[in-house]
């Protein structure tokens, strides 16, 4: 079934950049016999062609240049310089007119911008603050985080012995598999797994948050602006409000997947590999596995949008609210955390 895809297919249409394979990162793992991880690749499916022509097809080539290497980079340019806009622009015109406290609004956004550039820049746990910062200048950010590799510690036998995690998954970017893995983000340019998922989601909703302040910030900061004529504080408001537009347009559908994924319990990859969804009206009866259908009739209900999420096929689902509550309370840094939950 190799030109299967997942359901709803604009929204993974919007969804690709941040959701497909990209080229390996260079880690430094935890030493294990060669024995034990030619096991592990044993157990795992790994990256299949189509992943490949995915990947090659979505790179980010411009006039002969790949951009994808600079997009964690631009990513964390970019919320500083609109940090920056917000701070010596937006927040003293306001303040200015309506006789605000700036200090409240400075905390307020300062406090947002931090934990948004926190969870980008979030290091390994146990990482040294240098040796954090270092890998920071490196752009190597939920951008640097270890997502949750399964390696061999004196804590954890159930990688070696008792066979891996069932919702670990091999990715090309590391050695070793990538326990309760979700999905390789290009904009971050890592694995999103056990160990970032959260800062990966506190993440995006920081840019949601930044980018929908901004857009009522701009349009009321515009307002006033036309009233005094400052032709350079317009020109830099209308920059920032076609950045928080585009922020927008692009954090905005990435949510709004994630939300339903974390509603269910549902990993991104499970999703784009259609392992939970099920169709009616087939010409092998109702509720089929959708890839268990032919080519043709797999394409012909999935253009008609008609793949149906059957709970019954993900064990880890177990209603909204306790779906939420383990994604957001579960302990996941123990060392024997193997993340089947």
């Amino acid at each position: 079934m190799g030109d299967h895809g997942p359901p709803y297919q604009h929204m993974m249409q919007l969804m690709a950049p941040a959701m497909n394979d990209a080229s390996p990162v260079n880690q430094t793992l935890t030493t294990v016999t060669a024995v034990s991880t030619q096991a592990k690749e044993e157990e795992l499916e790994p990256d299949d062609e189509q992943s490949v022509a995915e990947d090659k097809k979505l790179e980010y080539v411009y006039c002969g240049i790949d951009w994808k290497p600079f997009l964690p980079t631009a990513l964390v340019s970019s919320t500083v310089a609109g940090a920056i806009c917000v701070f010596l622009i937006q927040i003293p015109i306001i303040c200015r007119a309506t006789g605000m406290r700036e200090v409240a609004l400075y905390t307020t956004f300062g406090v947002l911008f931090l934990i948004t550039l926190g969870c980008m820049m979030c290091p390994r746990r146990n990482m040294p603050l240098s040796h954090a910062f270092a890998e920071c200048l490196k752009t190597r950010y939920t951008i640097n985080a270890d997502p949750g590799l399964s390696r061999r510690t004196r804590n954890v036998s159930h990688d070696i012995e008792e066979g891996l995690p069932q919702r670990a998954h091999k990715s090309r970017q590391y050695d070793h598999p990538i326990r309760r893995y979700d999905h390789y983000c290009k904009w971050v340019n890592n694995v999103i797994g056990l160990l970032n998922h959260r800062e990966f989601i506190l993440m995006v909703g920081g840019l949601i948050a930044i980018a929908l302040l901004g857009v009522l910030m701009d349009l009321w900061v515009a307002i006033l602006l036309a009233e005094e004529g400052s032709l350079d504080a317009e020109v830099a408001v209308a920059l920032h409000l076609g950045y928080s537009v585009a922020l927008l347009a692009v954090a905005g559908p990435i949510m709004k997947i994630h939300f339903g994924l974390i509603s269910r319990n549902e990993l991104a990859q499970e999703w784009r590999s259609n392992q939970h969804y099920v169709a009616n009206n087939t010409s092998k009866g109702d509720n089929v596995y959708v890839e268990e259908l032919s080519d043709d009739e797999f394409n012909e209900i999935f253009d008609r949008g008609e793949f149906i999420y059957d709970k019954n096929r993900n064990p880890f689902d177990h209603g909204f609210a306790r779906n939420c509550l383990n994604f957001w309370c579960k302990p996941r840094w123990p060392a024997d955390s193997s993340g089947n939950f």
